[in-house]
């Protein structure tokens, strides 16, 4: 359950991934032999990377949310996001259809509306602080978010706990059912923009207008 303070800070997006049969002989026929990690620019960004054992991960955060703060079977093993998921891999790396995805699985997001992280106090309780948002950029930034919470915990006035990212304004997402509602819409106009864009054609209108309406931060809205 979301702490209400924070309920309205952030949403969780589904996020999944397909894996490869082992493929080393292909890799090292396209030069894909260094275990390179790659991503696009899109809304819904793919990204991708080799395994040791030559096989491809490729992921896709897929866009997909739950009604209200329910963590639900949608980012475990969804199967309509697993199959776009499916999809692009196939749109991305047409010459490779005969090769088949062993595994895949999904998982939750927490997207800011701006996808930076926001540090602070639970009011009323200066003793309990939060950093929330990472919005799928964790993994590196979390020792800059790591030191922020440090310095609030410890009740230190450094470069950490001024930073701009400590107790910033931010944009809300609205409540249900207008957030979920709103969320799908925008979604579908998302995948159609990005589908029509990939194959070289260019997109209607109004699913570009509708995409226009997405939260993003450093993602193509154009």
């Amino acid at each position: 359950t979301c702490i209400p303070e924070l309920s309205r800070a952030l949403v969780s997006v589904n996020s999944s991934i397909v894996v490869t049969e082992p493929i080393p002989k292909v890799l090292q026929q396209i030069g894909w032999s260094g275990e390179e990690s790659l991503t696009d620019s899109q809304m819904m960004v793919n990204y991708y990377r080799t395994t040791k054992d030559g096989r491809i991960a490729f992921g896709k955060e897929t866009g997909s949310i739950s009604y209200g703060t329910e963590i639900g079977p949608l980012f475990s093993d969804d199967s309509d996001c697993i199959d776009l998921t499916e999809r692009n891999f196939r749109s991305t790396y047409p010459h490779l259809n005969e090769v088949k995805t062993v595994k895949s699985w999904s998982g939750p997001i927490d997207r800011t509306y701006d996808s930076l992280p926001i540090f602070g106090q639970l009011t009323g309780h200066n003793n309990i602080h939060y950093g929330v948002g990472w919005s799928g950029n964790g993994v590196g930034p979390s020792q800059i978010g790591g030191r922020i919470l440090a310095s609030l915990a410890l009740g230190k006035v450094d470069q950490w706990s001024q930073c701009a990212l400590v107790n910033r304004g931010f944009k809300k997402f609205p409540s249900d059912p207008i957030r979920y509602l709103g969320a799908k819409l925008i979604r579908q106009a998302v995948i159609k923009k990005e589908q029509a864009e990939m194959a070289g054609q260019k997109p209607s209108w109004i699913n570009v207008w509708l995409s226009s309406h997405a939260p993003s931060g450093l993602e193509d809205k154009a």
